[in-house]
């Protein structure tokens, strides 16, 4: 009998040496007994500072914060009434955030002389410095996206800059067209007059006329999150040319359009997407200023197959086109001067611009990169 002693003695000492020894925390609780520690090795007194000579023959509720120790009872009850692994991602075992404890733990209930669940067994692993970094790598995630939304803001303000000397225009003839009409109206009107009804309809429209196009200026220009619609680029492209239609006119550029009639809608936000094409729009009609030729601006839109794109390091989507997908493509070809061939490849980088000092920021391509990047589209720039 003492030999049978002294061998459950020597193998309760190796198993309580292995599980000490474990790399990560090992705890047994008996859910008769409510759920009394019986098996707490070195690891968990490592990890949570609670040696087990504290530990054992306790419950949670006498070692954690009540809030935490309610969440470990219900997990506990969850897996004993499963028959098969609980696991929990990540939990806080401390309250004081100053000194967090992240486990990532398993729970999986263990039969008793009876056959029926009695002990619940826990694996714990200390996650507490990865999961503090990926906390602070999302918060940088997030920062950099609004430093991106702001810089997306900012050059979109740029091209409203650039804009409002046009839209005034287009805005100043409306007005005047209202203006003659009011002085026209305000002499003694005849109700016999046949003019009447022509110079009401004139001033509506011009009504119309204007409010559409300080509106679009105004909706342009307004800060907003990503709002996806459904919505086909011709009428997109239409809007923008008529954004745009003053400086087209001051550098007697021709317009051609080729729009694809049946072309499908896709899924843009529409102020965005009109940046985008607003900004390519206005470095075709600046190259085409500096060049000796005659302004040509040929537009178009068609659908099509995705390119193979597997050699575009600057593509950085999370998830590139497939080769072969279907695409809906728009194409703007201006006779201006072109692009340096030992530039092509950097007009997207910020700061970049072959324009004097002074005109522009250098960001204008870069975030119409981004745009179309967010829309997990391909933008593609070349020199025919």
């Amino acid at each position: 009998m003492e030999q049978v002693k002294e061998a459950f003695a020597h193998h309760k000492e190796l198993f309580q040496s292995v599980v000490d020894h474990l790399p990560v925390g090992v705890f047994c609780k008996d859910a008769d007994d409510d759920f009394r520690f019986i098996i707490w090795n070195q690891s968990n007194a490592d990890i949570t500072g609670i040696p087990a000579s504290e530990a054992l023959g306790k419950t949670d509720f006498d070692l954690f914060p009540r809030d935490i120790a309610e969440k470990f009872r219900a997990d506990d009850a969850l897996a004993m009434g499963e028959s098969r692994e609980l696991e929990i991602p990540s939990e806080d075992v401390r309250s004081d955030t100053k000194d967090r404890v992240i486990f990532h733990t398993r729970k999986v209930a263990l039969l008793g002389p009876r056959g029926k669940r009695r002990y619940l067994l826990g694996i714990s692993e200390d996650i507490t410095a990865r999961y503090i970094a990926e906390e602070k790598l999302s918060e940088a995630n997030a920062k950099l996206k609004a430093t991106q939304d702001q810089l997306i803001q900012l050059e979109k303000l740029e091209s409203v800059g650039r804009l409002a000397a046009g839209v005034a225009h287009e805005v100043k003839n409306p007005l005047a067209l209202i203006l003659m009409g009011v002085e026209y109206m305000s002499e003694e009107i005849d109700p016999s007059d046949e003019n009447i009804p022509v110079v009401i309809e004139e001033m509506r429209t011009a009504v119309h006329r204007a409010d559409k196009i300080v509106r679009g200026l105004v909706d342009f220009s307004s800060e907003r999150q990503l709002d996806l619609q459904l919505l086909s680029v011709n009428t997109v492209m239409e809007h923008v040319l008529m954004m745009v239609r003053h400086e087209l006119t001051k550098a007697s550029i021709v317009v051609e359009m080729d729009l694809q009639p049946d072309i499908p809608a896709i899924k843009v936000d529409h102020t965005k997407f009109e940046q985008v094409l607003v900004n390519v729009l206005m470095n075709a009609i600046h190259a085409m200023q500096s060049s000796p030729r005659a302004g040509k601006l040929c537009i178009r839109t068609r659908t099509g197959f995705a390119e193979d794109q597997t050699h575009d390091d600057g593509l950085r989507t999370g998830s590139r086109m497939r080769q072969g997908a279907p695409v809906v493509v728009t194409e703007i070809e201006d006779n201006g001067i072109g692009i340096p061939k030992e530039s092509l490849n950097s007009v997207f980088d910020p700061f970049f611009t072959t324009k004097p000092t002074g005109v522009g920021t250098g960001l204008g391509l870069t975030v119409v990169k981004k745009i179309i990047e967010i829309h997990q589209g391909h933008i593609d720039i070349r020199n025919n």
